[in-house]
């Protein structure tokens, strides 16, 4: 049985303008004719729509006024695109963004510094990295990283409880990999626990970096 997501908390509204943006590049048409009007001359899609146009532009207007989003209204916004058939390559695409974003603003010096570490101490810093995204993307969750285990977990997993599926943790596992890409980091991410199938914890295993 799933269990219930710590709704407690706020995060940057830029979360879940990535999701949105992501969203609206998935529901893009590849081919648009000029003078073709691609949201009145084709279904409409979910991404097109100006609901999403209009919440688009209030997450923009909530980060340049450094405003937090309540926990709570992210999980109604990881529920409406895991109704989604391709909800998977949404998260996916969306958590990829966060993760590179996320490598990106570290200062040049401090990537340099990891490089140049030694592999214990440039592990302990991935770890402490990783628990940063998941902290941005479930603000309410207890989580633990354990690097023995070149683990984390996540008590109260917010993307957990999108859907029974578990498909919105795609957006954890994602930005977790790219996180590891833009650090300089390769392995792989898995997620062999989750809240939606019913384990105690939401868990990550990172392969450890060579």
């Amino acid at each position: 049985m799933k269990r219930s997501a710590t709704t407690e908390g706020r995060l940057n509204p830029g979360i879940a303008l990535v999701l949105l943006e992501t969203l609206r590049e998935v529901d893009t048409p590849q081919d648009v004719l000029e003078d073709e009007s691609f949201r009145i001359s084709l279904p409409r899609r979910l991404g097109l729509s100006d609901v999403i146009d209009r919440q688009m532009r209030r997450y923009v207007d909530m980060r340049r006024r450094r405003q937090q989003l309540e926990a709570s209204e992210f999980l109604d916004l990881l529920r409406l695109v895991a109704r989604r058939p391709d909800a998977r390559r949404v998260f996916e695409a969306a958590g990829a963004r966060l993760g590179s974003d996320y490598a990106a603003r570290m200062p040049r010096a401090a990537g340099l510094a990891r490089r140049w570490a030694p592999v214990a101490l440039r592990w302990w810093s991935l770890m402490r990295h990783l628990r940063r995204v998941a902290a941005a993307l479930s603000p309410g969750s207890a989580i633990h990283a354990d690097p023995r285990e070149a683990s984390l977990s996540l008590d109260g997993c917010l993307t957990a409880a999108a859907d029974d599926s578990g498909s919105a943790c795609e957006i954890v596992t994602s930005a977790f990999l790219a996180c590891l890409e833009g650090l300089g980091d390769g392995g792989e991410v898995h997620h062999p626990a989750c809240e939606s199938r019913g384990n105690e914890v939401c868990r990550w295993a990172v392969d450890r970096p060579h």
